[in-house]
């Protein structure tokens, strides 16, 4: 029972856009079973004509398009009377070097680094768009990275320095002074995203996650990162069995 069953039996419509293959690591039975998400993949998007049936780049279609094609989406469905959420999967900064968007300025000697630098400025032109919508008091946008990046060596930075994972909370429904520097894995942010659209959490966790914006510790605050990772990596042979 997951975040797009929660949204679904609380009214929500769930809806999923990506530029590569929903199949891939088979996401869309994730989402078709966990909240009945409607996918628009790089497959979807050649049926409904978004883009031409012979095009390919990256990984299907690059995040210029994505996110072209996303404020249309979000611009349509905000005209609807029902709550939802929209959810989207951006690749262009994905393992090795990185897509780099025609559009983007060279600024630097390395593509991984124009890359990056080209997803910010589109991602901070995607949010900016946003909030100058008229849906946007009502709207909480979230942003969470999947993984870090699979180049470690790219980073010129001290061996003992532990790269984490990037997220941010905009516009959330809740005021906290707990902001930064928890200590948490991929668990709390299940919690905390409907703690930040306003729903209420009795006991501020769910599962094994803690929702982020209470003073309640997380489980890795509470048991520390090592003996957290050792206990979660111990089979089940329920959930073997089971699940």
């Amino acid at each position: 029972y997951g975040l797009g069953e929660v949204l679904e039996d609380n009214g929500y419509k769930n809806y999923f856009l990506m530029g590569s293959d929903a199949n891939f690591g088979k996401r869309n039975s994730y989402f078709t079973e966990h909240g009945n998400y409607d996918i628009t993949d790089y497959f979807e998007a050649k049926k409904d004509r978004l883009i031409h049936e012979n095009y390919y780049t990256w990984w299907g279609f690059e995040d210029r398009k994505l996110y072209t094609f996303a404020k249309k989406m979000i611009s349509r469905l905000s005209k609807k009377d029902e709550p939802f959420n929209f959810s989207m999967l951006t690749v262009d900064t994905h393992f090795y070097d990185g897509y780099v968007d025609e559009s983007c300025p060279k600024k630097f000697d390395e593509q991984y680094a124009n890359s990056y630098y080209c997803t910010d400025i589109m991602l901070s032109n995607f949010i900016r768009w946003i909030q100058s919508q008229n849906f946007y008091d009502n709207t909480t946008i979230v942003i969470v990275g999947d993984h870090i990046t699979m180049r470690d060596n790219f980073f010129d930075i001290s061996k003992d320095y532990d790269r984490t994972v990037f997220n941010l909370f905009i516009n959330s429904a809740i005021d906290t002074n707990n902001t930064k520097n928890r200590q948490f894995s991929s668990f709390d942010i299940f919690p905390t995203t409907l703690a930040a659209v306003g729903a209420e959490i009795n006991g501020d966790r769910l599962t094994l996650g803690t929702n982020l914006f209470s003073n309640k510790k997380t489980l890795v605050e509470e048991l520390g990162y090592r003996k957290f990772e050792k206990e979660i990596s111990k089979k089940s042979k329920y959930y073997n069995d089971k699940i």
